[in-house]
């Protein structure tokens, strides 16, 4: 009848070829011998797989649902170097699943630690050169960056993350990895100072940083240190001040730190130590608290860190000194995972709850997350591993030095070589610090350190040889492996 619907007849032949496909798949052809098949069913699975695929990611469905939250399988909150690596593994276990990075920066993610180094040291280094990922990598892979967007909020029951900008972005599975948040000096004058976190940060400097410039920095831990030597190199005049007596006073090795004062001040860094700075004025000159006065062109301070917490802890997050995640890394909602400076989880080489800042960790653990968000969940065992260059020497950690009980400073040739192995308080292999200028030496070093904590061995079998003129600390390879 004219201005009615028609009705298909139950069982009458669709159509559509997508209903047509649905039609056999369900077995409505009448009974038919063979028609219900696995193949007919996969076939189906795939069209409308793909059609939805499709329809959800097309730019006519982001014109015409404007509002609507774009969904991602993972999406990595940071944007940094975690996001990128963690990528990589997701990638590499899920060929389909969409994947997406956002962070507050311009840049798509980069390695640090060339921007207190080499980055300074050469003019014609740019910022791209120093990315985690070739820019290929990314569309390739079919991974969408989402820069120069800042988060400020999480809703986990909702599985979405809100913007700045009031746009929404919602998850599958979450990576939060926003990293640290340099300190800022609470002084008069504090703001004056400039701060060291990002690639943009280091490409200011630079341009200040001319030959016969004068800087000051504050603070002489690893990043002042780096700093000072890299601006030396670039002729500047540098003035390193210090609160503690010595460069990298926090540092677990005093020999090693002491080291680091020599070559500092070889290379031409005036460093003041014991000097605590009460005030600045128009970001150039510096007080102390002991009356001393500073001038300097522009001024850096380097006085740590504080993990950014604080979308975690207003989602729901259990927040301690990281936010809290189990061995596996993941947190108390199983779509949400940790990775970098802000991950504190269980640490069974070190029996307790571990959190740390550096570069090398913060690749670590994004990759095992990474893997853990794709399916394939495990317990995280990698010791730490922290380096860091200052002048012509190089420094590797790993492990927990900072809490063994008993050290062994093996008895080098070469006295500028420095080499600490630590234990616990029961024994067991708890880490190295070793310092000298061939870092390719040190590599086979932190390969049998890795192995004797992750077999908990006995250093105190090993006692005699370690104590030993000359000893090589490679032959306990051998050791590592019978544990």
């Amino acid at each position: 009848m004219t201005g009615t619907r028609r009705k298909r007849a139950v069982g009458a032949w669709p159509q559509r070829p997508w209903g047509q496909l649905a039609w056999l798949s369900a077995g409505r052809a009448g009974g038919l011998p063979g028609v219900r098949t696995r193949r007919l069913a996969r076939a189906w699975e795939l069209v409308s797989g793909l059609t939805k695929r499709l329809f959800l990611t097309s730019p006519y469905r982001m014109r015409h649902n404007e509002g609507m939250p774009k969904v991602f399988d993972y999406l990595l909150l940071g944007g940094g170097t975690s996001c990128a690596y963690a990528a990589v593994q997701i990638r590499s276990l899920d060929s389909n699943g969409t994947i997406a990075l956002l962070g507050e920066e311009s840049e798509p993610p980069y390695d640090r630690p060339p921007f207190t180094k080499y980055f300074l040291w050469n003019d014609e280094k740019n910022i791209d050169d120093f990315h985690s990922k070739d820019e290929s990598f990314y569309p390739q892979n079919q991974i969408e960056l989402l820069l120069g967007k800042r988060a400020v909020s999480i809703d986990r029951s909702a599985k979405t993350i809100r913007t700045e900008g009031g746009e929404s972005f919602q998850y599958g599975k979450l990576l939060y990895a926003l990293g640290s948040e340099p300190r800022r000096l609470s002084i008069p004058g504090g703001d004056g100072a400039w701060v060291l976190r990002t690639a943009e940060d280091s490409a200011r400097i630079r341009r200040h940083a001319s030959s016969g410039a004068s800087a000051i920095l504050i603070g002489a831990g690893y990043l002042g240190a780096e700093l000072a030597c890299a601006l030396v190199g670039r002729g500047c005049s540098v003035t390193l001040i210090e609160a503690g007596q010595r460069a990298w006073p926090l540092f677990p090795s005093e020999t090693v730190s002491k080291s680091i004062t020599d070559e500092l001040q070889a290379k031409g860094v005036r460093l003041v130590a014991g000097a605590s700075v009460t005030q600045i004025e128009n970001g150039r000159t510096v007080f102390t608290e002991d009356g001393q006065r500073f001038e300097g062109d522009f001024i850096v301070a380097g006085i740590g860190a504080f993990p950014r917490t604080e979308l975690a802890k207003a989602s729901g997050l259990s927040v301690r000194k990281g936010v809290l995640a189990s061995a596996q890394l993941y947190t108390e909602d199983l779509d949400v995972f940790v990775a970098g400076d802000v991950v504190e989880f269980p640490d069974s080489n070190l029996g307790e709850q571990y959190r740390a800042e550096h570069h090398l960790h913060a690749k670590a653990t994004a990759e095992h997350a990474g893997r853990g968000m794709a399916g394939e969940v495990a317990e995280f065992r990698e010791p730490p591993v922290f380096f860091s260059d200052v002048g012509d020497l190089s420094m590797n950690l790993i492990g927990y030095p900072e809490r063994a009980a008993r050290t062994w400073s093996l008895k080098n040739d070469d006295p500028s070589i420095v080499t600490e192995v630590y234990a616990f308080e029961d024994g067991r292999a708890a880490g190295l610090i070793d310092l000298r200028q061939d870092w390719k030496a040190q590599e086979p070093l932190l390969e049998v350190m890795k192995s004797l904590i992750l077999s908990r061995a006995d250093l105190r079998r090993v006692e005699d040889l370690l104590s030993r003129p000359g000893f090589d600390l490679a032959s306990l390879s051998e050791f590592a492996g019978a544990e």
